[in-house]
């Protein structure tokens, strides 16, 4: 990875970035397809750095990363055929009358084709989403191995038996197809032990159910060093201790005028089956609140 800062005239307003957008310590400010809504975010962002990697080589389909969203279904048709999304599935509403960024988060209730689509109320960190009818509205779902997003508005609120949402019926529905082996972008504490059986807090940034990057303040090891790392995992209010053995790929030191982080890529092996569906499902959890990495 080669960090380089990117003068703010260089980054497109309103409509999609063509690269990721890192901070300082590395973290993804913005993903690749993502849209900066005025030059007075960006202003506020450049006090914790604004660089890409300037190395980065192209996302395609034939790299197997994200690929651009594309139309999944012609108009008036939802679900896509052959996609069955099923109750209680993750959804993720963002308001287009906001500049905000951010993504709440709800459940699917149902849907009545070419009518409506019924979402449990928003939340996002405890903090509920204050809808207003009529509002139009960004809608994300992870079903399968695609991300399925369209727009819509909010058509009628009700508070009988529970909050629920009335969405309108979508007329353009397009998908971001995952790669084989997809990344979340996260924050989690972990504790790393190396060979020697010495413990280290670090800090997990980016998952995926093969391997993980990590930061930490001091050496963890160097390449090809042996790891295991332990953290709490939660999906759906269940938890569980993560311990997997991992290995060390690649090592990347600070340099001068950055923090004093140091930036590790490692590979999970033999990780038990029951914690790669544990790993898939965090990963995918992640994903379907927006984390994309």
């Amino acid at each position: 990875m080669n960090l380089q800062p990117v003068p703010i005239d260089e980054i497109p307003l309103g409509e999609p970035l063509p690269w990721r957008l890192y901070d300082r310590n590395g973290y993804i400010v913005f993903a690749r397809g993502e849209m900066v809504a005025s030059r007075e975010q960006l202003v506020i962002l450049l006090t914790e750095g604004l660089l890409r990697d300037v190395d980065a080589p192209p996302q395609t389909h034939e790299t197997e990363d994200w690929i651009e969203l594309k139309e999944a279904a012609p108009v008036g048709t939802f679900p896509p055929a052959g996609v069955k999304p099923q109750i209680g599935e993750r959804v993720q509403l963002r308001s287009l009358n906001s500049n905000l960024q951010s993504y709440y988060s709800a459940r699917l209730i149902g849907y009545i084709k070419n009518l409506s689509i019924l979402v449990t109320r928003p939340m996002a960190d405890e903090i509920p989403f204050i809808p207003v009818e009529g509002e139009p509205v960004e809608v994300r779902m992870l079903t399968g191995n695609n991300i399925y997003a369209f727009q819509s508005s909010i058509q009628r609120l009700c508070i009988s038996p529970t909050n629920y949402l009335h969405l309108d019926y979508p007329t353009k529905v397009q998908v971001q197809k995952l790669r084989k082996s997809p990344w979340a972008s996260v924050n989690l504490g972990v504790t790393v032990t190396d060979a020697q059986g010495v413990h280290e807090a670090a800090q997990l940034v980016n998952l995926s159910a093969d391997g993980a990057q990590l930061h930490a303040s001091i050496t963890l090891g160097k390449e090809g060093d042996a790891l295991q790392l332990s953290f709490h995992a939660t999906i759906d209010e269940r938890n569980i201790m993560l311990n997997l053995d991992a290995t060390i790929l690649h090592v990347r030191t600070p340099q001068i005028g950055e923090t004093d982080s140091q930036e590790y890529n490692i590979a999970f092996h033999d990780v038990s089956t029951e914690n790669a569906l544990w790993l898939k499902g965090l990963v995918y959890r992640y994903i379907a609140e927006g984390n994309l990495a």
